[in-house]
C-alpha cells in the first residue's frame, strides 16, 4: 500500500500545486493594438484560458500555457494581425500579447461593391465595414480573385510595386487613378481623372515596366491636347508597344 500510497500522494500535490493560486494567469496586457480592440484580444485569450485541461488542471496555468497554440488561434482569429508574440510575465501573473497589425494600404472590391482592406504585398484581410470612412487617395483594385477573397493575395507584391508605378507616373502630371481592374491576363483598365473628366486607360498587367506605358499615354495625351485643347478621352488602350489607341468623347 505504501508503494501505491506514495506516487498518488505526489501526484496529489502536483495537483494542488497545478491549481495554486499564484501560478494562474491574472491579466493579459496588450501591446500595439491600433484599430483591433484590445478589450477583444483579451476576451478571446481569456476564454483560451478558462476550464481545465484532464478535468482538475487549469489552463490558465501559467507555467503550463502553450505561447505557441495561443498565438496561432489570434492569429486565426483576428485576420488583421499580422505578427504576435506572446510573453509570460510571471511575478505578476500576466500574459503580454504584443501584436503588429496589417496595414490597409488599398482597397479590393468585388463585383457587388463588396470592399475588403489589402496590404501593399496584395494580402485581402478584412472586410471593409458598410459605413466606414472613405479611404481617400487609396486605389481601389478589382478582378482575379473570385469567391470569399479573405486572405487571400490580390497579385504578388512585384506585381502591386508595378501597378503603383502606372499610379505615380500618373500623379506626378496631375492625372489621379481611382481603380484599377484586372479583366483577365492580358487586359486590365486604370479609371484615370484627367482634368475634369475620367478616362479609361487599358494595359497589359503582364508588361514588364508599367511606368513606361504610363509615359507613353502622357505623351499622346499632351501631343493631343496641343492640336485639340479640348480633347476629352473616353478610353486610351496602351496594350500594343508604341503603337496607342484612343478615343475621343
Amino acid at each position: 500500500s505504501l508503494k501505491i500510497g506514495l506516487p498518488v500522494a505526489i501526484l496529489v500535490g502536483l495537483i494542488f500545486l497545478l491549481r495554486a493560486d499564484f501560478l494562474q494567469v491574472k491579466n493579459f496586457e496588450v501591446v500595439g493594438a491600433e484599430t483591433i480592440s484590445a478589450e477583444s484580444l483579451k476576451n478571446t485569450a481569456q476564454s483560451l484560458t478558462s476550464g481545465n485541461k484532464f478535468l482538475v488542471i487549469p489552463k490558465s496555468n501559467v507555467i503550463l500555457l502553450n505561447k505557441n497554440n495561443l498565438a496561432n488561434i489570434l492569429l486565426s482569429d483576428f485576420s488583421r494581425i499580422e505578427k504576435i508574440e506572446v510573453g509570460k510575465q510571471f511575478f505578476n501573473r500576466s500574459i503580454e500579447l504584443k501584436i503588429t497589425e496589417r496595414k490597409a494600404d488599398f482597397l479590393w472590391c468585388s463585383g457587388q461593391d463588396e470592399c475588403f482592406y489589402m496590404t501593399k504585398e496584395g494580402l485581402v484581410f478584412e472586410q471593409q465595414p458598410a459605413f466606414a470612412p472613405a479611404m481617400a487617395g487609396k486605389v481601389i483594385f478589382r478582378g482575379i480573385l473570385e469567391g470569399n477573397p479573405l486572405m487571400k493575395n490580390f497579385a504578388t507584391p512585384a506585381k502591386i510595386q508595378n501597378y503603383l508605378k502606372l499610379v505615380e507616373v500618373f500623379k506626378n502630371v496631375g492625372f489621379e487613378v481611382s481603380s484599377i481592374n484586372i479583366e483577365s491576363g492580358d487586359k486590365a483598365v486604370a479609371k484615370t481623372k484627367i482634368g475634369d473628366t475620367t478616362s479609361d486607360i487599358i494595359f497589359n498587367p503582364e508588361e514588364t515596366d508599367l511606368s513606361l506605358v504610363a509615359q507613353n499615354t502622357i505623351l499622346l495625351i499632351k501631343d493631343t491636347q496641343i492640336k485639340n485643347p479640348s480633347a476629352r478621352f473616353n478610353y486610351i488602350d496602351a496594350r500594343f508597344g508604341n503603337k496607342l489607341f484612343y478615343k475621343l468623347y
